[in-house]
């Protein structure tokens, strides 16, 4: 019985001629999506401005106005201290779970049914109401 071997080239070719095809679109919904807005707020984050139509060109000055404004430093170095604690505080104590259910502690099945359980429930509740 004699193998079909699949040509390498003729595949690599095909897919050099249909992959903008297939591309194109989501790479053209990316850039109107997500790139151009992207720019469009930098452009804005740089002008003063009450409308879209009427913006002007003036540089930095909106940054500097927002990091000199007592509130603005304020929020963001609570939120900065926030985003460190909860980060540390919930993987330390992620750790300390898992580390704690590796040790062969009594009922430590019961723990991890417990902890999984929120992960199933969605996906029960979404088998037994339908797509």
């Amino acid at each position: 019985m004699k193998k079909k071997i699949t040509n390498s080239n003729s595949i690599r070719r095909s897919t050099r001629l249909w992959s903008p095809l297939f591309l194109g679109p989501v790479v053209i919904a990316f850039v109107i999506g997500f790139v151009w807005p992207f720019i469009q707020g930098i452009w804005l984050s740089l002008c003063q401005f009450k409308t879209i139509s009427d913006a002007k060109f003036i540089g930095f000055g909106n940054y500097l106005r927002a990091v000199r404004d007592a509130s603005f430093t304020h929020a963001f170095w609570y939120t900065a201290l926030f985003a460190v604690v909860s980060l540390v505080l919930i993987n330390v104590l992620a750790f300390a779970v898992a580390y704690a259910l590796t040790q062969g502690i009594r009922g430590s099945n019961l723990y991890r049914t417990v902890f999984f359980m929120p992960n199933l429930i969605g996906g029960i509740g979404w088998a037994i109401s339908g797509p």
